[in-house]
Formats: C-alpha cells, sequence, structure tokens
C-alpha cells in the first residue's frame, strides 16, 4: 500500500516537471523562432527568414524585433507594402524603438518617399542620437536630394559612432566624389573595400574616381569586381556612363 502510494506521488512530481517544462518550453519557443529567423536573414535567406519570424509573431504577438526583422526581410524580397505594415506594427507596439523608423524610412526610400524616409530617419536620431545606421541613412537620402554638405555630416557622425563602419565610408567617398574631392574619396573607398572586401558599391564608386583620375584600367578592373560581387552593379555602372564614353561624378 505504501509502495503504491509512493508510485502514485514520483508521478505526480514527474507530471507536475513535465507540464511546468512543457509550459517554460512553450512560453519561451518564440526565442528559438527569433534567433533561427535572424542567421537565416544574416544567410540571405529571406523567405527561410519570414517563415520564422512569422512564427515567433504566432507566439509572442508583440514581439516588435520579429515584426523589424520580418520587415527587413520583406524589402529585400521586393515587397514594400507588407515591410510597411511590419514596422508600422513595431511602431505602434514600440513608438520610442528607433529601429522601426530606421526600417520604414529605409522602406519609404526604396519607394521614392524621400521626404517620408527623411522624416523617419530624423525621428530615429531624435530617439536615439547614437544609432549610426540612421545618419548613414539619412545621408544617404540627403545625397539623393542633392544636399552634399548634410550627407557628408551625416556620414562623418556615422562614422564617428562606428569607425568600422564599411558602407559609411564608401558613401563618403561617393559624397566626395560628387564634390570633386577625388583624393579623399580614393582614401574612403580603400577603407571600405578594406573593412569589407565584398562591398560591391564601394568598387563601384573606386571605379569612378579612378575613372576621374584617368586610371581608366583601374576603373575598369573595379568597376569588373562590382559587377562580380553583384550583377545588378552593372545596371548602375551603366547609367552614370562609366561603361561608356560618357561622364557623370554622381555615381549614386
Amino acid at each position: 500500500m505504501k509502495s503504491s502510494t509512493r508510485i502514485l506521488a514520483l508521478l505526480a512530481i514527474l507530471f507536475l516537471v513535465a507540464t511546468v517544462f512543457f509550459e517554460h518550453y512553450k512560453n519561451n519557443a518564440y526565442v528559438d523562432y527569433y534567433n533561427d529567423g535572424c542567421a537565416k536573414y544574416a544567410k540571405g535567406d529571406w523567405d527561410g527568414a519570414m517563415a520564422d519570424y512569422s512564427k515567433a509573431i504566432e507566439l509572442k504577438p508583440d514581439l516588435v524585433e520579429a515584426y523589424i526583422g520580418r520587415g527587413d526581410a520583406k524589402a529585400k524580397k521586393g515587397d514594400i507594402d507588407g515591410a510597411l505594415a511590419d514596422f508600422n506594427k513595431a511602431i505602434k507596439l514600440k513608438p520610442d524603438d528607433a529601429d522601426g523608423y530606421i526600417g520604414r524610412g529605409e522602406a519609404k526610400d526604396e519607394r521614392g518617399d524621400s521626404s517620408g524616409a527623411l522624416a523617419d530617419f530624423n525621428k530615429a536620431i531624435e530617439l536615439n542620437p547614437k544609432n549610426a545606421d540612421a545618419y548613414y541613412d539619412r545621408g544617404g537620402v540627403n545625397n539623393e536630394n542633392s544636399n552634399w554638405d548634410d550627407a557628408l555630416a551625416d556620414v562623418n557622425k556615422a562614422i564617428e559612432l562606428e569607425p568600422n563602419y564599411a558602407e559609411a565610408y564608401g558613401a563618403r567617398g561617393s559624397v566626395e566624389l560628387t564634390k570633386g574631392e577625388l583624393d579623399g574619396a580614393l582614401a574612403d573607398c580603400n577603407k571600405a573595400i578594406e573593412l569589407n572586401p565584398k562591398d560591391a558599391p564601394s568598387y563601384a564608386i573606386r571605379g569612378g574616381v579612378k575613372y576621374k583620375k584617368g586610371d581608366t584600367n583601374g576603373a575598369q578592373a573595379d568597376f569588373k569586381t562590382a559587377i562580380e560581387l553583384n550583377p545588378k552593379m552593372q545596371k548602375v555602372i551603366e547609367a552614370k556612363g562609366y561603361l561608356t564614353n560618357r561622364t557623370n561624378s554622381n555615381l549614386f
């Protein structure tokens, strides 16, 4: 009798432990899906990332980071409307999170809404003045709008905040190229490529600098590398005249 009682007590304890473990797993499984989504995003697996972020959101509907991650993945896939919906949701859930505004600003810029993008980047900087990405992105919009001095100030700030920000050096090189500051542009592009040898835009910008300096062979070599790293760069380079006899210092 005592043996049966002990067995029943043991089974009850095991059941309780199993229940607690299951509840813990169920309540924290969203973390695994979110982390898996981030890992897939880093590998360029946009569909896989979206699937994992969606599962994380299903388990935890207020997970702001998952909406932002899924929005970024959707933007990479060209689904700007879907990306904007996710960023809007993230901002609604956490209006003081700069990352939501950065993501939405990038999506708006992709759509051609530069004024909307600028407003979002300004808001991100207001919320987090030490976010290098916000300055970098705002610099890109200022560059597109031919506000060269403002663009230069923004990328300088991005580099000040994050000295190993390869893309920011490339962006500064682009502005310097536009302003005719070829030596500075070349140095910045070299730095960008040193930090990230797979940064296709920096090779394209450096090619433009070399073209302007009369180094056509060096320019062609950089254009070739840029296109090998990212075939889409060919249209950008052609559009700016660097693969023809035309010249244009504003590569991007």
